[in-house]
């Protein structure tokens, strides 16, 4: 399988490392010369483009076209549903996106009703953690 990952912070870096691992194929663009050169000294293979993930001829260089998955994970929720608007245009790819504002979450819901975003808020992960764990303590 063929995943693109657009942003190189600490969980793009650790899906790169972890689907080479699975042996999948992986390309994920960065922005930063530094960290996409740190992340391929670590792993001793080349795996980043540089350039803004928000252009659609960088998305195109990464190889957004033949993309099985695209991974939107930068710290940006803009960007992010660019990426997702981007991929959808030029690929089949499946999208997946993480939201740092859940109330942006019905954006990214709604591009696509016959093939949704998936869609990872960790603020909410970590609030339904908190309530199942308040609901089993009152009821112990």
């Amino acid at each position: 399988m063929f995943v693109l990952i657009v942003g190189g912070g600490k969980v793009g870096s650790y899906l790169t490392r972890a689907l080479l691992a699975q042996g999948h194929e992986v390309v994920m663009v960065e922005q930063q010369e530094r960290k996409a050169r740190m992340l391929e000294q670590l792993i001793e293979q080349r795996v980043t483009v540089i350039g803004d993930g928000c252009d659609p001829l960088v998305l195109d260089e990464a190889g957004v076209a033949r993309a099985d998955v695209v991974v939107a994970d930068t710290g940006d929720d803009e960007d992010n549903l660019v990426v997702c608007l981007i991929a959808k245009k030029k690929s089949k790819a499946r999208c997946i996106a993480r939201v740092n504002n859940p109330a942006n979450k019905m954006i990214f819901e709604s591009l696509d009703r016959e093939n949704p975003v998936t869609v990872i808020s960790s603020t909410e992960i970590i609030l339904d953690v908190l309530s199942k764990s308040i609901t089993a303590s009152a009821s112990t």
